[in-house]
């Protein structure tokens, strides 16, 4: 509980926070309608009967299913170190703005990974030698009492949004390498389109 304590309140906790040569990649696959919910992400996280999940889609749209991929299995390195595995988002025009882009789980044919991994571990690489995580973006945040900068909107508003996993113990806490989502991937996804102006202004 320490170690997950430091990682939620780093205040009064020295953590260093070396780099993992996973190589991963991200990737957004598509929008997880109601009907196929059971089939991306675990019943756990998402009961889609409950009224709690019709003001989640209110709030923050359908949510956005993303394949993270690296070259090695986080999850067996997790389970090795003892600690956590979680998925930090964030704008990449924007590193220290903390925005509720998307939840820290991660998911495995469905099935949420838990606080502190299991072993052996689910996942399995596939004919590349990748293995294949599922994670979960969220397309806008429209709840009450947003400020203007916490609050988003991916289908009006596009942006290159940045990702990484998190594997916080004492007195280290781990990262990967950060993966770059651009606009126009997300924006093809939400069938949307990236206004001329924001395309030129990245391309400067």
């Amino acid at each position: 509980m320490s170690i997950l304590a430091c990682a939620v309140v780093v205040a009064g906790c020295v953590l260093f926070y070396p780099w993992i040569n996973y190589d991963l990649s991200a990737s957004v696959v598509g929008v997880v309608e109601t009907a196929d919910i059971g089939e991306v992400f675990s019943g756990n996280y998402f009961d889609v009967s409950t009224r709690s999940w019709r003001r989640f889609v209110k709030e923050r749209g359908y949510p956005v299913q993303v394949r993270l991929s690296t070259n090695k299995d986080l999850i067996s390195f997790a389970h090795r170190k003892s600690t956590g595995i979680f998925v930090q988002w964030y704008f990449c025009d924007m590193p220290d703005q903390e925005v509720r882009l998307g939840a820290g789980l991660i998911f495995v044919d469905g099935a949420e990974v838990p606080a502190l991994p299991p072993h052996p571990s689910p996942v399995v690489a596939d004919e590349q030698g990748r293995f294949a995580y599922d994670a979960i973006m969220h397309m806008r945040d429209a709840r009450p009492g947003r400020t203007r900068a916490e609050a988003f909107d991916l289908a009006g508003e596009p942006r290159d949004v940045c990702v990484r996993v998190y594997l916080p113990t004492m007195p280290r806490a781990y990262r990967t390498n950060v993966a770059r989502i651009p606009k126009e991937q997300i924006a093809a996804v939400l069938g949307t389109e990236v206004p001329a102006a924001s395309t030129q202004k990245r391309s400067k």
